[in-house]
Formats: structure tokens, sequence, C-alpha cells
């Protein structure tokens, strides 16, 4: 498949997902519209979980569309299992709002932190397997080192991990699941193996 092609099918699919956030936020329905200045300042300020969802799901988008740019700029072909692997991926991307909106509006509720961790912790198994078939298919550029890939291999493994624990903790500590979720969007800032490789010809 054109590599060009399959990229701007994904970019498009990731900026959909991350557009989609912002409709969670909408402000409380009000007794008697227009309210008065206190009712209108003490919706916005009911609006904090939800605001908080979204910059965290907002920040995890962001850091996987910036990941799948890092792999893909140094992968050579795409094949169709490639092809089959990343609209997994995809589709559990744009299920994240859905997730995002569920945590803002219950976020300390074990079901919703428990949604929330299954979703990403679907969405690393997904890119996992896609970093899998393109190492062992040997798709990436030849200038990639092996050792930028064994990095970006445990790179994606430390993320899997923690959203795993994350998901698990929900089940009796949905705060203590919530502060993991942003552990690993905040472990992700830090540019790992193929975020560290040659730049793309």
């Amino acid at each position: 498949m054109n590599k060009t092609r399959f990229e701007a099918f994904s970019d498009g699919v990731f900026a959909f997902a991350i557009t989609l956030l912002i409709l969670n936020l909408a402000l409380p329905e009000f007794s008697h519209p227009p309210p008065s200045e206190a009712e209108l300042a003490h919706g916005l300020l009911s609006l904090w979980p939800k605001l908080l969802a979204y910059g965290l799901s907002f920040a995890v988008l962001g850091i996987m569309w910036q990941n799948h740019h890092a792999l893909f700029r140094l992968v050579a072909r795409v094949d169709r299992t490639t092809v089959f692997l990343n609209l997994i991926l995809l589709s559990v991307t744009v299920f994240i709002p859905f997730a995002t909106a569920t945590l803002g509006s219950y976020p300390t509720m074990r079901p919703s932190t428990l949604l929330y961790g299954i979703t990403l912790t679907c969405a690393s198994i997904a890119y996992n397997l896609l970093l899998g078939h393109i190492v062992g298919s040997g798709a990436f550029d030849r200038r990639v080192a092996a050792k930028t890939m064994r990095q970006t291999v445990f790179a994606y493994r430390v993320g899997l991990v923690t959203y795993a624990v994350a998901t698990m903790t929900a089940l009796f500590a949905p705060i203590v699941s919530f502060a993991l979720y942003l552990l690993v969007a905040a472990y992700y800032l830090v540019p790992r193996g193929v975020d560290d490789d040659l730049p793309a010809a």
C-alpha cells in the first residue's frame, strides 16, 4: 500500500477522534435561562472532572498520534497485515472519546475508570502488535539500528504493563488508577526509540 495514503488516512482518524473530545463538554441545563452569574459560574466550575478527562485524553491521543508518526516515518513499506493491525488500532482510537465522556461524568466510579483503562490497554495492545509485526517483517528502514528497535519495543511494553496495572487498580482504587493514566502520558513525553532515531529522508 502507498505509505503516504496510509499515513494520511491514519492522521485523519486521529484528528477526528481528538476533535470529538470537545463534544463531551457542555454546560448543565439551568432551570430558568438565562442563568444568573452565580449559577453560570457554578455550572462552569462543575465541569472540572470533564475538563480533566478531556486534558488527559487530549494528551493520550496526541501522544498516540506522535508515536504513530515517529514509527511510520522510519517504516520502509506497508503490507496488508500492517494495514489490518493499524485498523484495529484506529478502531480503538475512535472509541476513546466515549470512554472519556464516561470517565468525565463519573470520575470516581469503578466502572468508568475500568472502561477507560480497558480502552487504553486495548490501544496499547494494538500498538504492540503493530510494532511487533513491523519489526518481525523487517519493514523498518535500514537506517534504524537494532538498539533503537529494542528501545522502542521496551517503551511500548512499559506502557502496556502500566495501563494493565492501572485498569486492575480501577477495581478498588479509581483515583489511583486515574493517576496512573496520567503517569503513562508523562512517561511518553520523553522521546524514546524511534523518536530519537535519524530524521526521515
